[in-house]
């Protein structure tokens, strides 16, 4: 059975770092960093053909994550 996937089910890195309101460069950089420490750091995406993209679901459940402010670490 063949899945279907819709365009919008995934970002490139830029659309991912406008969406956090990062640089075009830095969400780059956190890319290479997830994919250089096997997913532990890092912005999260995969490897389709030749070109790295971010899936929506990941980057919205991300958004959804109670992470501790800079004062509480």
């Amino acid at each position: 059975m063949a899945v279907t996937i819709d365009d919008d089910q995934f970002l490139t890195i830029p659309e991912a770092g406008e969406r956090l309101r990062i640089s075009r460069n830095a969400a780059y950089e956190a890319a290479k960093q997830y994919r250089d420490s096997g997913g532990q750091a890092g912005l999260p995406n995969i490897k389709i053909g030749g070109s790295l993209r971010v899936p929506l679901a990941v980057l919205e459940r991300m958004t959804q994550l109670d992470l501790p402010s800079d004062s509480e670490r």
